[in-house]
């Protein structure tokens, strides 16, 4: 019996494919962190990523086509990025729950600000309903590092998409003292 090698070779069309597809991707979250969902269209797009429309249109025929895939990047972007953060909380919870939220609210408040519109935006697209969903694993999966009873969990999750979204529209600031409290009551 004789084995055969098989050597697999990477298409660099693909590759350069895959590439386009996240400058894209990146470009949409762009658009939608400078003028919100309703400012998306395939031109404003191109633009932003200096292509064609063409090139837009070749990877994401329909606006639909390209909100889904954009909420999908996002979510997969963010739990890489929770999953790095949450395997960072140590002796004291609260404070690195506080860190975490304020590096969505200042350092990445475009980008938290564009996710939630599309968050949203799934409420009315039942399309984008799979990758919201999705967007909130890496919150559960933190949230499962503070209890062990999913229900609260996920309530905690919950909790803090309630503040995060009230810190987006400045409805209040939140300090420390919240989550100590939230996740005492969680307990």
């Amino acid at each position: 019996m004789a084995f055969v090698q098989v050597r697999r070779v990477v298409d660099g069309r693909r590759v350069r494919g895959e590439q386009r597809r996240s400058e894209l991707l990146r470009a949409t979250l762009a658009v939608i962190e400078r003028d919100g969902v309703a400012g998306v269209s395939h031109r404003a797009v191109a633009s932003a990523a200096d292509v064609s429309v063409a090139s837009i249109t070749y990877h994401f025929p329909t606006l639909d086509d390209l909100l889904v895939a954009a909420m999908s990047w996002a979510a997969e972007d963010l739990a890489a990025e929770l999953h790095e953060r949450g395997s960072e909380l140590g002796a004291r919870p609260a404070d690195e729950l506080a860190r975490l939220i304020e590096h969505s609210l200042v350092r990445r408040r475009g980008r938290t600000l564009a996710l939630y519109e599309l968050y949203l935006y799934a409420a009315r697209r039942p399309d984008l309903r799979g990758a919201a969903g999705a967007w909130l694993e890496p919150l559960t999966e933190i949230a499962r590092a503070f209890t062990a009873d999913p229900q609260k969990a996920g309530l905690l999750v919950a909790a803090l998409d309630g503040l995060l979204m009230q810190a987006l529209i400045g409805a209040r600031e939140i300090d420390t003292q919240d989550f100590a409290a939230l996740l005492q009551v969680l307990r």
